[in-house]
């Protein structure tokens, strides 16, 4: 049985480098837990524990597809359907054949709406969004480029029109919780912040020589902040737990899904479409990411390593997490730095430590 010590030297080796002050992982192989493990420290004096409650970022995506497979089964959900027959004033500007599955392929072509960290009223945002234009020549589904956060905001709001909680509470209820995901929120409830406070894991900006904490990603009011694109907190054992469920599900076990509906999320969708944000080929499913890295090996950003099956499917988060399942490995992973040191230090970083991930369970062949 692998001891990972190569996971282990090379989240050593980024806490020596200032890459990270540290590290959560969580790691199951055949339903097993195998790692679960802190390194380094959260902040000076308190070291990095299991129980806190780190920054998700982009990663925590495919919750609102699960969310969204929910209301498929109950029939209260259409991917096909424009989303202006729900949200009207979404219609303007020529945004009208934009649809649920534009959105969670990342082909609706409303990059420019981006609402980046600043805390505002939902109402707000949606109305931000919707008086957006789309990028000229953009045919929706026809051309691709990552979302930050325009397309996640949409789902989280046809989410509370059809079903009438607000998103951050639905998905609590109805994902998170079954999931047995206790310690994890999409936005933490501002009734619920001084009982979680002290659990909760700072994030560093590490590309400067020296660390300052994002106070834009750690201060109450951005916590408390609900972003279904980009917001939800948790330990890594808990996230482990979102992989565990949904290989499940893909290979046949009734769960929160359906079988088949779980398998339609992660299938692939979006396929050798060129992505106008990263400038690299990638491969989508329905808000989930999937392994592409074969169309330019160790050039596509944020995959799951170079050894991963191209069946693997997961999301990353921006420069500093990784939560993936690789069906073909029995394999489900998370890795969750708190160390945001620039984007080429962190696609490097990531790589190495999935790469001896995958040589420490002797995958790599």
């Amino acid at each position: 049985m692998s001891d990972f010590s190569r996971v282990q030297a090379e989240i050593e080796r980024g806490i020596q480098q200032g890459l990270h002050f540290g590290a959560q992982v969580a790691v199951s192989v055949k339903d097993e837990n195998r790692l679960v493990k802190s390194f380094g420290m959260n902040e000076p004096f308190q070291p990095l524990e299991n129980k806190m409650l780190m920054l998700w970022l982009s990663a925590c995506k495919p919750i609102a597809a699960v969310a969204v497979g929910l209301l498929l089964e109950r029939g209260q959900f259409e991917l096909d359907r424009p989303v202006a027959e729900w949200i009207p004033e979404f219609g303007a500007r020529k945004k009208d054949r934009i649809t649920p599955r534009h959105l969670l392929t990342h082909t609706a072509g409303i990059r420019g709406a981006t609402l980046g960290w600043t805390p505002r009223p939902w109402a707000d945002t949606i109305g931000m969004i919707c008086y957006s234009k789309p990028e000229p020549h953009w045919e929706p589904g026809e051309q691709a480029g990552y979302h930050v956060d325009s397309a996640w905001y949409l789902l989280g709001e046809l989410i509370r029109l059809i079903d009438g909680r607000p998103y951050d509470q639905f998905v609590r209820e109805e994902v998170l919780l079954p999931m047995g995901m206790d310690s994890s929120w999409v936005g933490v409830p501002e009734a619920e912040f001084e009982t979680w406070e002290d659990r909760l894991a700072i994030m560093y900006d590490t590309s400067g020589g020296f660390p300052e904490e994002q106070e834009d990603l750690t201060r109450r009011e951005s916590v408390t902040c609900c972003r279904p694109g980009g917001n939800g907190r948790g330990p890594a054992t808990d996230f482990l737990k979102f992989y565990q469920h949904m290989k499940r599900m893909v290979e046949g076990e009734n769960g929160l899904l359906r079988p088949e509906t779980a398998r339609m999320l992660v299938a692939p969708h979006r396929v050798g479409m060129l992505d106008k944000t990263f400038r690299q080929t990638i491969d989508w499913g329905l808000g989930f990411m999937r392994q592409s890295d074969h169309y330019a090996p160790g050039e596509v950003p944020y995959q799951f390593g170079s050894f991963a099956s191209q069946n693997a499917f997961g999301h990353c988060g921006n420069q500093s997490t990784a939560a993936f399942c690789d069906p073909d490995h029995d394999l489900c992973a998370v890795v969750l730095f708190n160390g945001m040191p620039g984007e080429e230090k962190h696609q490097a970083r990531m790589r190495a430590t999935l790469d001896a991930l995958y040589a420490d369970l002797e995958l790599t062949g």
